[in-house]
């Protein structure tokens, strides 16, 4: 899969009285069961062969996506790579 070079720049200022609201991988991860350092994970360890889809937005050094894009995210997962090969921890149980 080929994927353009991603331009990255300063973002406009929200219109008066309006505060954009994102997804962080902490709560992305609240997803999926697993933690924010497994979605940091899964960026990096599948950057080239099944890329995580790119944040819309990072304050600081913190990434951050629409919600609108959950759908997208949760089948970006559902086909990442070594889903049922039986290996790793087990999940915890509540």
């Amino acid at each position: 899969m080929e994927h353009a070079e991603r331009r990255i720049a300063d973002g406009p200022a929200a219109p008066p009285g309006t505060t954009f609201r994102y997804v962080d991988m902490v709560e992305i991860g609240t997803w999926f069961d697993v933690g924010h350092r497994a979605v940091a994970t899964w960026r990096s360890r599948y950057a080239d062969s099944h890329p995580f889809p790119e944040p819309d937005v990072v304050i600081g050094r913190t990434p951050g996506w629409s919600r609108e894009r959950r759908a997208e995210i949760e089948l970006w997962e559902a086909t990442r790579p070594g889903q049922g090969a039986g290996g790793g921890r087990p999940r915890k149980s509540e």
